[in-house]
């Protein structure tokens, strides 16, 4: 192969290292084929590293790490080679400081800050809970006109961290990634988008169902019976009011249900937001090509649940080196460990290792333990 080479990448004085190796770790692959045992050889990726200067970032002329993330991604984005990030004053290179540009990247794109420069989300409190959904586009132009770019920056970094296989630990709501695939969305859907408003049209939908048994024909209840029904129903409906300002009964309930299905499903219809994902995407790769997963595995390659057993915690979380395996303090770090939700374990990871996502076994938590006597029982 051709020495290694540095070259320029795209603009902004970017400069990119070119050396042999790839995405196939271990040499190359060979295989026979047909019936005179031709040797088909699959060669390796090159791999481009691109250096970035982010100390001070946003202060005496540094560019912020937006404004290098959107510079690299674009000017990679077409290059048939893995692209590698290295830190300018920090050490290390290769998949570390590479997963961290990815981490950081999708970090910034979830923040609360980058979201109100650039409108992009519904809310980025949401990150935590069923995930990332667009906003509604503005009505001014140029604030349409730049969410939309934001989207398509989106779309495009997605695509290459699925390309190079990376984990950035962006959180997207499962109906958004159904929707870039071109699947079916409806009103079962809204219980990712946002569990609350489910719950509370699921709730109004038990009071219809049970004033339908209550009204039917032949329902197996006496007239008593169903006037009681009837009594609680309108009781529990006495707060609501419809779209023409009436108070909500047994008598226009069903209509008002299907007003509720028909908002929740609204919500949904973000078609121009959907399309800037897609041109993103297809800046690495078409966008068709990912409906061979389904939305949960795409978004699952993108952020962990971070689901872990006693076991896992065993090679996750390990003492220092001169400290015995089953240290009392350790041990009651991996219980405690154990007993959290996916949020809080989401929580511990950021505190302790700056990410959100889990670390490989080759990468563990090293705990020193400090005093002898264990911790109380309860105490985080």
């Amino acid at each position: 192969p051709p020495p290694p080479q540095d070259e320029p990448l795209g603009g902004g004085g970017l400069l990119v290292h070119r050396a042999g190796g790839g995405l196939l770790e271990r040499g190359r692959v060979y295989g026979r084929i047909g019936h005179h045992h031709m040797e088909l050889r699959v060669p390796e990726l090159w791999r481009e590293t691109v250096e970035i200067d982010h100390a001070h970032a946003g202060h005496e002329g540094k560019k912020p790490l937006m404004a290098w993330a959107e510079a690299i991604l674009r000017a990679h984005a077409r290059r048939s080679t893995v692209l590698d990030v290295t830190w300018r004053g920090e050490e290390g290179h290769g998949s570390g400081p590479t997963r961290k540009f990815f981490e950081k990247v999708a970090a910034e794109l979830a923040s609360r800050e980058e979201n109100e420069a650039c409108c992009c989300w519904r809310d980025v409190g949401d990150a935590d809970k069923e995930g990332l959904f667009p906003a509604e586009l503005p009505e001014d132009n140029e604030e349409r006109t730049r969410m939309l770019g934001r989207l398509r920056l989106i779309g495009l970094f997605i695509a290459k961290a699925l390309q190079q296989g990376q984990k950035p630990g962006l959180f997207l709501a499962r109906p958004l990634i159904k929707l870039v695939l071109g699947d079916e969305v409806g009103f079962d859907d809204v219980k990712d988008l946002d569990s609350q408003l489910a719950a509370g049209v699921s709730k109004v939908q038990e009071w219809q169902e049970l004033k339908s048994r209550a009204l039917e024909a032949g329902g197996g209840m006496e007239e008593e019976e169903r006037l009681r029904c009837v009594t609680f129903v309108n009781g529990e409906l006495g707060m609501l009011e419809n779209e023409k300002g009436e108070k909500v009964t047994c008598d226009n309930l069903d209509p008002y249900v299907k007003q509720l299905e028909h908002e929740c499903v609204r919500r949904f219809h973000i078609p121009h937001q959907v399309e800037a994902l897609r041109e993103g995407i297809e800046e690495v790769l078409p966008w068709k090509s990912l409906r061979v997963f389904r939305p949960e595995e795409i978004q699952q390659m993108l952020w962990s649940d971070i689901e872990w057993g006693e076991g896992g915690l065993e090679a996750l979380v390990r003492p220092g080196p001169t400290w015995p395996q089953e240290r009392q303090q350790v041990a009651w770090l991996r219980e405690l460990l154990a007993s959290m939700d996916t949020r809080g374990r989401r929580a511990f990871l950021r505190f302790v290792t700056a990410s959100v996502c889990k670390p490989a076994a080759t990468n563990p938590i090293i705990v020193y333990p400090q005093v002898e006597a264990s911790p109380a029982r309860g105490r985080g």
